[in-house]
């Protein structure tokens, strides 16, 4: 089956499973949460998903109210899901909840929920977000107040937090709750928990008054996902429930301080590991579900379907998912009966979960594998089922057991391995002598000092009260959360770790220092903390602060050991990022903004959903609640952000960029910086961590004018700009570049939105404006266009509003002077004055050649000139005529300049660094001269041959090869008979006869003053992957360019490190011919054959 055909299957089966027809972006969503991917319509060959659908038949799609609606017709084969889902009953609407639209106001300063804000969706990944509490937003901390007077690391004795009198009442109800859910799970059976969720819905009976509010949504349609999410939940009821606990180091079986710990047990109580025993049946579906419970996860969720050939009895696959890692399928074993379909499924899957190996993570060394096992098997006082332990381990340490762990266990004397029933092994811990106590203790001691810290357990709140701690961009910054659990806990961490390491602790030297280890560090300004070394010095050592974010320097001798009972507390400090303004990171002005608006406030976060478990930082809101109005805080800065960024001209001196010169003369200034933040700004939202999705492409030019839209160039950089033409035969527009005001031809199709893109780029001001350089300027400008270019593109230019210009209004463009300074020591140089004293100057010596022409000749030079035009000889009167100037050189190449695009074609190569180009807009004029030189250069007879030819000289010379004539200069004598030529207009050398030259025919104007039309060049950013292009990458690159046309940005001109007196272009190659741009650099990169230059240059 082709992808095509697999992509539209698998749309028709996300379709047909809802009833009812989806909208667009539902159907993608949908799409993506089951097959992990957005809909790849155009890897299939539709330029947009409404085309997909309206060509691919099986799909009904109508437009309505602006927004398309897709359904699948159903066919014979899968008529019978369409009708059993359209039987299905509607969702009746939920009554809404009444919830307070703000938290209690008690005091000034205290923290109120934002008054109108939509609740973030807040579906943490469990592996991150397990378990859950009912924290209170009722904050009267006085201690974290913004306008409280607090040192930089905020000391424990500065501010103390009152904590909340409702936890422990809280932590009570909930075991509860537990309890009962417990027993009403326990009596039903195993079977009526894997039902089918499209035919019958369960009823789960649970009250409680500190239930999670939930967002009320009025449609009926909800993704494949949710409902799938929607089914586990009912039967997960228990795990929902359960209170948060701390990390398992707080067993006091290996806690030896002696510092008194928490009294609430049951806040801190680690539950014993009930070691129930494994079924005695074949059944794979009970097995599933027991080993389910005994690893902590999510039940089994069952789906099954049936497949009804036209002749053949009815099959049934089935597919099995435990939360969101484990997946298993029958397919293709097909079973005669739904049973069966589900045993075959939860057979596959109980392989998988209880397999020793999982892709994608390291295997333990042997060392480490038995200091784990240790630890694991004495959480469990009851012992642990061997069969269970792979996953166990896996889970706890992210990494796999090596495959002989078992063996490796009859060697740790701190193990032993039972027998019990059906055969199976139980892992106990042996304490019987103790020495084996004594060696637990010093094992997991070494372990913990060396570990580190426990992760961080978020709350599952939808808002956070937060204390910023650190911000450096709208990227990276940290805080702390507010609460029982967060503060509380770290100042009680802060006053122990003070009172302990004032009077004792072991300092640490120098030798024995590990980098990325966890050590106590003394501030100045903060006091005792927990830091991470990163790099040590001489007599300091640069720290991470992990309960404040920053970074600082510390005298080695105020470092010490950080005990055990300091590292239980996870790491408070949490890298955050403003949503919607992550493009401002990469700007001066939005660094500046957040770090003079953020730190040292009490704020509350909105956090977003974390779909990347790889990505460390979260994505927030951020709200000042302390006044009556809320403030969205990052709309705030992306407001001042954008009011910042304005770019007016004054009559004060102001340095600005010019990247745009019309043929006409017309002048675009752009404020110094401006399009390249906005060129990194996109770069950071289209590839990277932070890349978005880019919206869909408009269909038709937008009605009103000034539509910002983003739009990718020939180098790669995405820009701004406005459509200002409408749509020709060919799908393009010309499209203006707000940023530099140049004009852009592109289709239609490849323009995206920029509104809902970035709201921030889409608000920020223009970065260029057209300039006008006063009457006297601008009436000379479009006669002196390479003269402007030549001044001011690429230089820097110093701009001023003319004194005398009239008033400046917002739609006209200001009357400027501009001033650019040519060398480091020259003068600025007025370009207003320059350009018109120039142009006078042209004037006047074009008037002086005039006069000089009109001067009369003598009337022999005038007979021998008429006679060397009628009969190219000497005159039967004896008078010859004048030789030709051989000495005149031929004029120089024209060269483009840095950053412009030129066709070219490539004549001759040796490798990446050494090729030959030719200009393909002088190639008519080439043809036309070699086809003179074919019919002159035969008519000069061989005794016409130069005696002494002369190095460097022009001639013409016979190529026996091809048997044809090129103009060619000598290079250097071989002997006295052969020389070394140059054909300058292919970069060929070539050794020849002396008989074969010619002088360059009087006839053929052309070979004298048609510039040389090779031109060396080298390949941009490109470097051998040894010390020099082997004999392959050089064949290679010859078959990819030789006689190939390319499109060439210009990258540098220089000279030819081999012979300095000729020039050497740095060009980026471009192959247009394909749909797709293909860079030369890269394919060979892609081959394996090169590296890029800048692939190998660090980072600032």
């Amino acid at each position: 089956m082709s992808e095509k055909e697999q992509v539209i299957q698998a749309l028709r089966a996300t379709l047909i499973s809802v009833k009812g027809a989806l909208t667009l972006k539902q159907c993608n969503r949908d799409y993506k949460e089951l097959q992990g991917e957005w809909i790849p319509y155009k890897k299939i060959g539709y330029p947009t998903l409404e085309k997909l659908f309206q060509e691919v038949p099986g799909f009904k799609i109508k437009e309505i109210n602006g927004e398309w609606y897709v359904d699948a017709i159903a066919s014979q084969e899968t008529q019978h899901i369409a009708s059993m889902v359209a039987r299905q009953k509607s969702n009746k609407k939920p009554a809404k909840l009444s919830t307070p639209s703000r938290f209690p106001k008690t005091k000034q300063g205290s923290w109120r929920k934002p008054s109108s804000l939509t609740s973030y969706d807040n579906q943490y990944s469990k592996q991150y977000y397990r378990a859950k509490t009912n924290t209170s937003h009722n904050n009267n901390n006085n201690g974290y107040n913004g306008k409280a007077n607090m040192n930089k690391y905020y000391k424990s004795n500065d501010a103390k937090l009152n904590t909340y009198p409702n936890t422990k009442q809280t932590v009570t109800k909930s075991n509860e709750i537990v309890e009962n859910v417990a027993g009403n799970i326990k009596n039903s059976s195993s079977s009526q928990a894997a039902r089918n969720f499209y035919g019958e819905e369960f009823q789960t009976k649970h009250s409680t008054k500190n239930e999670k509010k939930t967002e009320i949504n009025s449609s009926n349609k909800i993704s494949a996902s949710q409902r799938l999410s929607n089914f586990r939940d009912r039967l997960n009821t228990v795990d929902v429930m359960i209170p948060l606990q701390l990390p398992a180091h707080d067993n006091e079986l290996y806690d030896k301080s002696g510092y008194k710990k928490n009294a609430d047990p049951v806040s801190y109580a680690v539950p014993a590991y009930n070691l129930e025993p494994p079924p005695d049946t074949t059944s794979s579906i009970i097995k599933l579900e027991w080993t389910c419970k005994k690893l902590g996860l999510p039940l089994p969720v069952y789906k099954t379907q049936d497949c009804r050939p036209t002749n053949g009895p009815v099959t049934y696959d089935c597919t099995v998912r435990v939360g969101s890692s484990y997946k298993a399928s029958s397919y293709p074993n097909s079973s005669p009966t739904e049973e069966l379909a589900k045993e075959v499924a939860s057979e596959k899957l109980l392989h998988i979960i209880q397999s020793s190996e999982a892709s994608g993570l390291p295997t333990s060394s042997n060392s480490k594998a038995i200091s784990g096992l240790t630890e694991l098997v004495s959480e469990h006082e009851a012992g642990v089922w061997a069969n269970t332990v792979p996953c166990l381990y896996r889970e706890k340490y992210k990494e796999n057991l090596p495959k002989n762990w078992l063996e490796l266990i009859e060697t740790c004397p701190l193990i032993k391995k039972e027998k019990v029933v059906n055969g199976l092994l139980v892992l106990l811990l042996n304490i019987e002598d103790r020495s084996n106590v004594t060696l637990m203790e010093n094992l997991i001691l070494d372990d913990t000092i060396d570990s580190d810290l426990p992760p961080l357990q978020f709350p599952e709140d939808d808002f956070w009260n937060v204390y910023i701690t650190v911000a450096n961009s709208t990227i990276e910054i940290w805080l702390r959360i507010i609460g029982v659990q967060y503060s509380d806990a770290f100042e009680n961490l802060l006053a122990d770790m003070t009172q302990y390491y004032d009077y004792s602790g072991a300092t640490v030297d120098k030798s024995m220092l590990i980098v990325n280890a966890w050590y106590a560090v003394n501030l100045d300004d903060g006091g005792w903390q927990r830091a991470k070394v990163l790099e040590i010095y001489d007599d300091t050592a640069s720290v991470f602060l992990g309960d404040h974010g920053d970074d600082d320097i510390v005298v080695l001798d105020n470092i010490k050991i950080l005990e055990p009972q300091f590292r239980r507390l996870p790491a408070q400090a949490i890298l955050c990022r403003l949503e919607g303004a992550e493009e401002l990171s990469e700007t001066e002005i939005g660094a500046e903004l957040v770090a003079r608006r953020l730190p040292g406030e009490v704020l509350v976060a909105a956090p977003g959903p974390r779909t990347d478990p790889t990505d460390p930082s979260v994505s927030v809101v951020l709200f000042d609640t302390s006044t009556q109005r809320d403030l969205n805080l990052n709309k705030e800065i992306i407001h001042d952000f954008c009011i910042a960024g304005a770019f007016n001209i004054t009559q004060k001196l102001c340095e600005v960029e010019v990247r745009c010169v019309t043929d006409e003369g017309r002048v675009w200034v752009s404020r110094a910086g401006g399009a390249d933040l906005v060129r990194k700004a996109l770069a950071l939202l289209t590839a990277g961590p932070f890349r978005r999705p880019l919206p869909a492409a408009p269909q038709a030019p937008p009605p009103q004018a000034g539509t910002l839209y983003i739009v990718r160039t020939i180098a790669g950089d995405w820009v701004r700009c406005t459509i200002i033409s409408g749509l020709d035969g060919e799908g393009t527009v010309r499209t203006q570049l707000v940023d530099s005001g140049q004009i852009l031809r592109a289709p239609l199709s490849s323009l995206i939105p920029l509104q809902t893109f970035s709201q921030a780029l889409n608000e920020y001001p223009y970065q260029a404006m057209q300039v006008r350089l006063g009457p006297a300027a601008e009436s000379v400008a479009s006669s002196m266009v390479d003269r402007l270019r030549d001044l001011l593109l690429g230089e820097r230019v110093l701009c001023r509003a003319a004194a005398s210009s009239p008033a400046f209004v917002s739609t006209s463009a200001p009357h400027v002077e501009l001033y650019v300074r040519p060398g480091p020591q020259t003068p600025l140089v007025p370009v207003n004055h320059s350009i018109v004293g120039e142009y006078e100057y042209l004037q006047l010596s074009k008037s002086q050649e005039a006069v000089k022409e009109k001067e009369p000749t003598s009337h022999v030079e005038a007979l021998n000139k008429k006679k060397e035009r009628l009969y190219r000889t000497g005159s039967s009167g004896g008078v010859t005529a004048p030789p030709v100037d051989k000495s005149r050189p031929l004029p120089p190449p024209v060269l483009p300049y840095v950053g412009q695009c030129i066709d070219v074609r490539i004549s001759i190569a040796a490798n990446p660094w050494n090729f030959v180009i030719q200009p393909n807009r002088s190639r008519l004029t080439l043809k036309e001269m070699m086809a003179s030189l074919q019919e002159e250069c035969p008519k000069i007879p061989e005794e016409d041959a130069p005696v002494n030819p002369v190095s460097g000289e022009l001639y013409t010379a016979y190529y026996d090869k091809d048997s044809s004539w090129y103009r060619v200069t000598v290079a250097n004598s071989v002997s006295s008979e052969l020389l070394s030529v140059y054909f300058c207009d292919f970069g060929d050398l070539a050794v020849c006869s002396k008989r074969v030259l010619r002088p360059v025919p009087a006839s053929v104007p052309l070979a004298r003053t048609l510039p040389p039309q090779a031109i060396k060049a080298r390949l941009y950013d490109v470097w051998p992957l040894h010390q020099d292009w082997s004999v392959e990458d050089c064949i290679r690159f010859q078959e990819l360019c030789v006689e190939q046309e390319f499109v060439a940005v210009c990258k540098e001109v220089g000279k030819d490190p081999l012979n300095p007196s000729e020039t050497l272009l740095t060009l980026d190659l471009i192959d247009t011919s394909t749909d797709e741009d293909i860079y030369l650099n890269k394919q060979l990169v892609a081959e394996e054959r090169a590296r890029l230059g800048s692939a190998s240059i660090p980072d600032n």
